[in-house]
């Protein structure tokens, strides 16, 4: 009984945060934020975000997008809905482990999954905006995913490790 209770009262609590949450401005089909009216930090003015994101892990459910690709679209909506602009932002997601079966092609993810990759659409939205996506080339050769298996938008990298090295080097800060 214990157990339903505590249940319950998360629910509710995840209802009451998705009904003050809001979508966009930029994306409009990914990535609610919340407004935080009472900021004690203001955003510095003419800031450049750069900021790779690490994505290992994916979600349980075959048919579901992946929440840690969705932090990328929450991270540009909470900042273009501060005014900063998208130019300002220069933003890199390096995918390995579990996550690899996210950059798959419709085709490929359906052969493995039978239903398309439901992580597509997020993705090559985050692109039109400038997002760069690196596939670990260790991850997509032990999982066997040829060029053709993996979306367009997203290049192979040598290592997870290299690409992440690489990034922090250029001056990304990581966000693991």
């Amino acid at each position: 009984m214990r157990s339903i209770t505590l249940l319950f009262i998360v629910i509710i609590l995840m209802a009451d945060v998705y009904a003050k949450s809001k979508m966009g401005p930029t994306l409009t089909n990914y990535g609610p934020i919340l407004p935080v009216a009472n900021m004690d930090v203001p955003l510095p003015e003419d800031f450049k975000y750069k900021a790779v994101f690490d994505v290992a892990t994916t979600a349980s459910e075959i048919d579901a997008h992946s929440r840690r690709l969705e932090s990328v679209a929450r991270f540009i909506n909470m900042h273009t809905d501060r005014g900063v602009a998208l130019d300002d932002m220069h933003l890199a997601v390096v995918i390995h482990g579990k996550a690899a079966k996210d950059i798959l092609t419709d085709e490929a993810y359906a052969a493995k999954f039978d239903t398309e990759n439901p992580n597509r659409e997020l993705i090559q939205s985050l692109a039109k905006l400038g997002v760069r996506f690196y596939i670990c080339g260790q991850t997509s050769d032990f999982s066997d995913y040829q060029r053709k298996d993996i979306l367009p938008e997203v290049a192979i990298a040598l290592s997870a490790m290299t690409q992440l090295v690489i990034l922090q080097s250029e001056g990304y800060a990581l966000l693991p």
